[in-house]
């Protein structure tokens, strides 16, 4: 991309981020204990990293060992029991620990991707945030986050998600065919985006937890590279899946 001029719009929103302070990107002591421990575990990742990307299988081992050293808990806020490092803490972690195995740090992005900005969110509400939290925390369940459908993605600047909610007693009704679905069968959950049938804007959407044994879920191995095939992005089928 070339250089262009500010216009109006992009200079107030430049004003509008310095007038909020700059980031502060000062490594701290805990953040070296942090790079430490990844590389710590990176190091048992490279061990299997080669097997697991031939075999196009999921690296368990490795989320298992994320669990143990309570890496889900990340950037969960402290006052909610998790390590409150934020993005820049979770941002040095993937750095350390793709080094050992690159598969590993690209599907478990999912889980602090979604984690994060439900935590940081001004319009979730707490008792969402305290039961992700728990879930998390407590429960130590490694979540997924899967947005992308094959003909739309979140990566747009206007998402249209086909994917469809209907309200029942009790819950909802899903249905829709997701790609790119990273971990999605090594996960506990997953979270995906639906529109509700109820809302007359296209590009509105909610989000769903939809736990591995969900009723109607399924997954269809479409996955097939010459790299990285071990974050098993296939993708995530929901027929009439209820959830509540």
């Amino acid at each position: 991309m070339g250089v262009r001029e500010l216009t109006a719009e992009s200079q107030a929103g430049r004003q509008t981020w310095e007038e909020r302070g700059s980031m502060d990107f000062q490594i701290t002591e805990e953040h070296v204990r942090l790079q430490q421990r990844c590389r710590q575990l990176a190091e048992d990742f490279a061990t299997r990293a080669a097997l697991h990307d031939r075999e196009a299988t999921d690296p368990v081992e490795n989320y298992a060992l994320l669990r143990q050293a309570g890496f889900y808990a990340l950037n969960v806020p402290k006052d909610l029991g998790g390590w409150g490092l934020g993005l820049l803490g979770y941002a040095l972690a993937a750095e350390e620990l793709a080094q050992g195995c690159p598969a590993t740090a690209l599907a478990f992005n999912m889980h602090p991707c979604m984690v994060g900005p439900l935590m940081e969110h001004p319009l979730v509400t707490m008792d969402v945030k305290q039961r992700v939290a728990r879930l998390v925390v407590q429960e130590q369940q490694l979540l997924a986050g899967n947005l992308s459908e094959p003909t739309t993605s979140a990566l747009l600047g206007t998402y249209t998600p086909t994917a469809r909610a209907r309200r029942v007693d009790g819950g909802y009704r899903l249905t829709a065919r997701k790609a790119f679905a990273s971990m999605i069968e090594a996960a506990d959950s997953c979270i995906v985006v639906v529109h509700p049938d109820e809302a007359p804007e296209a590009t509105a959407g909610m989000l769903f937890l939809v736990p591995r044994s969900a009723p109607g879920r399924r997954v269809d191995k479409v996955r097939d590279t010459l790299g990285m095939a071990a974050t098993c992005s296939d993708s995530l089928i929901l027929e009439d899946c209820w959830v509540p």
